[in-house]
């Protein structure tokens, strides 16, 4: 009874093992000769999707998007891209002695893009490092500016006034890196500066309201998420 009990468990331990390998050889192919397989080629169509964070414009906001590539060669992919910033808050603040006013409103944006990825790959290595720029434009919804006036201590809130959509256009540029798992399937993490050709409607109508003098302000993103390649 005891030796059927060993073999049993000799057995499924094999099994397992057999099966981690397996699982392992299935995630990460390898060629005949024993070298990884270019994890990027030409004639490649790469699918994303992404989550993340942008800064300065506000505060840390979080994002998402999609981007389609293609390989123009193993280090050229030129893609397309569009991310969703939700609530970018637009305040401003000013006083007089015992009264102060406030504006404050909540917008959402949508980032449009185009671009190039040059990636800069390495013999026999699933991590792709790549630099990345593009251009494309930068949309920010209508909404609206509530004024609040306070005086000592008592508040009283109006409607304000409205905003406009606006539409900016907008460079980018920055880098990243790729981890393919298998020739399908990878992951990437990406850190993007964008410079607008200037203010959207909200912060104009904003600086405009305080007396204050702006200009098109750098912000940052950070992204992360899968990638899917397809020939």
């Amino acid at each position: 009874m005891l030796d059927r009990r060993r073999k049993i468990g000799r057995h499924c331990c094999e099994g397992g093992a057999a099966s981690i390998v397996f699982l392992a050889l299935w995630a990460c192919p390898i060629s005949a000769v024993g070298q990884s397989l270019p994890p990027t080629r030409k004639g490649n169509i790469e699918v994303g999707l992404f989550a993340g964070e942008s800064y300065g414009l506000d505060r840390f906001r979080p994002m998402a998007g999609a981007n389609v590539a293609y390989g123009l060669s193993p280090r050229l992919f030129p893609f397309l891209e569009a991310s969703y910033l939700p609530g970018i808050l637009r305040e401003a603040a000013a006083s007089s002695g015992s009264l102060s006013a406030s504006e404050r409103g909540k917008f959402d944006m949508t980032d449009v893009n185009g671009g190039l990825h040059i990636r800069l790959l390495r013999p026999e290595s699933r991590l792709v490092p790549y630099l990345v720029g593009g251009v494309g434009l930068i949309h920010e919804s209508p909404g609206n500016l509530p004024v609040c006036l306070t005086l000592g201590s008592t508040t009283e809130c109006g409607p304000g006034f409205s905003v406009p959509a606006s539409t900016l256009f907008a460079v980018n540029f920055g880098g990243g890196l790729r981890f393919f798992f298998t020739e399908r399937l990878g992951l990437r993490l990406e850190f993007k500066a964008y410079q607008p050709t200037g203010e959207t409607a909200g912060v104009s109508d904003l600086a405009s309201a305080s007396g204050e003098k702006v200009g098109a302000r750098l912000f940052y993103r950070f992204a992360i998420g899968p990638v899917f390649q397809f020939r």
